[in-house]
């Protein structure tokens, strides 16, 4: 039987010592909890030990984010006992939780964008003198060592939260809950934002809390990162708890079969699109040629055909976002260059000019950018083709809405009993194909991705490679930016590298691997590479190194 845990990682788990101590630190035993008719856990167990990392692992809707709040303290179970160090507790807030050694960072970010980095990560804990005056000072410095701690010198404490990039905002929070020195950390999707270099230093930080002694409870949608640093793993499924496993156990089918109740009806390592001949020499739907974007963006060309698939890669803000941002007309200015999308010569000047010209964007951040939760799955499916459902008087056809939410409803199998509930209401992947949905109910030409599987599950990730399969063989144009490797090397036909603002490298073919986009991503050269080809979309070679994403979002629209 092959192991569960891969030994062909840089930092293989078994290289790592355990604490000796076996008790359990934190137990939860036959927790329950219904919301009206719903019934979201089932008599659902978890045992953490002191000394190790617990991976929680479940597909989306199983339970594991009611289970999180419960032992949390945001909502209390209707059956079922929490100990923690032995003792019955039952918490009426996170802030209690953490004071009784049990930090949370929770999936949605709680900062307060209008405070200071330090600010946020000493909330409610700030030192004060005799007449009750916060010390600044000491507030900076000590988040300041709480940041050295996570290894981020890139995060200035003193600068406002709504200046960070999303991925700086999750160090923060996790520094937040740190501040709080808790003995078991619970990590809810806390690498879902974060870039490969902030995740490995994540890593190392749970590694070294694990050997202190701390318990560890991790949720990830990601095998590899669970292969990386897990000890033991709980599965659930529709709310209950149906496995129990060690490092060594089973391997990753096994591991689907227990959370999907079944195999997986294709291989996650989607297959590449067979692509026309004629495919090949058509017109490109989309060129740039010398873009720059000031501070972020240096000479950047490129063209996708009709059916490409067209990767973008490197570490985080390396000016992958911002190119998405720019061809979706969401920079007013900085920027020159030429852009042709379908024969018209300019670069969309805003968002709606950028509908027009046939160009659609799934955002990064699905919950703030992408859907308006609290409105209804009906009305986010269609927000982006308002101006095709309603008739000369401005009123919305209402047969032909419902009935295009039917279609999309079926089609992207969202899970939902009632098209008219908030879409806050859905679980992550299920958001995720609504974002996706109103783009499709447009009907764009070009489908720009920016991280489309970011924090979904493993079936809900088979779900979105399908469609964007399926769009790529009905002649789109596609530009696709994720941060997990696996994703690019088996979905793309061709990826370009960012690095400061600068595309470093062009890979196709066996030329697209793991190695090579590392190589690239830091500057290095790829193995078996053609020079000649190490261009992106024939554009002239890498010039000087740039600016940086992470800098002011000066001239970016409101």
């Amino acid at each position: 039987m092959s192991q569960f845990f891969s030994t062909s990682l840089s930092d293989p788990i078994t290289t790592v010592t355990y604490n000796s101590n076996p008790d359990s630190i934190l137990v939860a035993e036959n927790l329950s909890k219904s919301f009206g008719a719903t019934q979201a856990l089932k008599k659902a167990d978890l045992r953490c030990q002191a000394g190790e990392v617990h991976a929680l692992l479940g597909a989306n809707g199983a339970g594991k984010s009611t289970l999180v709040r419960l032992l949390s303290g945001v909502i209390r179970p209707d059956t079922g006992t929490i100990l923690l160090r032995g003792q019955n507790v039952r918490f009426s807030g996170p802030k209690q939780a953490a004071v009784a050694g049990l930090a949370t960072v929770f999936q949605e970010l709680s900062l307060f964008p209008h405070l200071t980095v330090a600010q946020n990560i000493l909330i409610g804990q700030e030192p004060t003198s005799r007449i009750g005056w916060i010390k600044e000072g000491k507030v900076l410095t000590r988040a300041e060592e709480i940041l050295s701690l996570l290894g981020d010198s890139t995060i200035d404490p003193s600068a406002m939260v709504e200046s960070l990039s999303l991925g700086q905002r999750q160090v923060v929070e996790i520094a937040k809950a740190l501040s709080h020195q808790p003995d078991i950390l619970l990590l809810d999707e806390a690498t879902s934002a974060l870039g490969p270099e902030e995740s490995a230093r994540l890593f190392a930080l749970v590694r070294s809390l694990r050997d202190s002694g701390k318990g560890i409870i991790f949720i990830s949608h990601r095998m590899e990162e669970i292969e990386t640093v897990a000890d033991r793993i709980t599965i659930l499924k529709d709310g209950e708890t149906v496995g129990h496993l060690t490092r060594d156990q089973f391997d990753r089918s096994h591991i689907f079969r227990l959370m999907l109740g079944t195999e997986l009806s294709r291989s996650i390592d989607v297959k590449k699109a067979e692509k026309k001949s004629s495919q090949a020499t058509a017109r490109p739907i989309i060129q740039v040629e010398n873009l720059e974007l000031k501070r972020r963006l240096h000479d950047i060309s490129l063209e996708v055909r009709p059916g490409e698939i067209l990767g973008l890669a490197g570490l985080e803000g390396q000016g992958q976002v911002a190119l998405l941002h720019l061809l979706f007309g969401m920079y007013r200015r900085g920027y020159s260059g030429r852009v042709t999308v379908n024969g018209q010569i300019g670069l969309p000047r805003t968002p709606w000019h950028a509908t027009k010209l046939g160009i659609g964007l799934i955002p990064e951040d699905r919950k703030t950018q992408g859907a308006i939760l609290p409105l209804s799955v009906e009305t986010n499916f269609s927000l982006a083709s308002l101006s095709r459902l309603t008739n000369w008087f401005g009123l919305i056809r209402r047969q032909r809405e419902q009935s295009l939410v039917r279609e999309l409803t079926s089609g992207l199998a969202v899970k939902t009993t009632n098209p008219g509930e908030p879409v806050a209401t859905l679980s992550g992947g299920n958001q995720q194909k609504v974002v996706i949905g109103k783009w499709l109910a447009r009907n764009p030409s070009i489908f720009l991705f920016c991280d489309p599987t970011r924090g979904v599950d493993i079936a809900a990730k088979a779900s979105i490679y399908d469609i964007v399969r399926r769009l790529a063989a009905d002649g789109k144009g596609i530009i696709y930016y994720s941060t997990e490797h696996e994703e690019l090397v088996s979905l793309c036909d061709r990826v370009l590298v960012f690095r400061d603002g600068r595309i470093s490298g062009s890979l196709s073919g066996g030329e697209l691997n793991h190695h090579n986009l590392l190589a690239l991503s830091f500057g290095g050269q790829p193995k078996s590479a053609d020079r000649s080809r190490q261009v992106a979309g024939h554009s002239p070679a890498p010039r000087e190194e740039g600016g940086s994403e992470a800098e002011a979002d000066q001239g970016k629209a409101e």
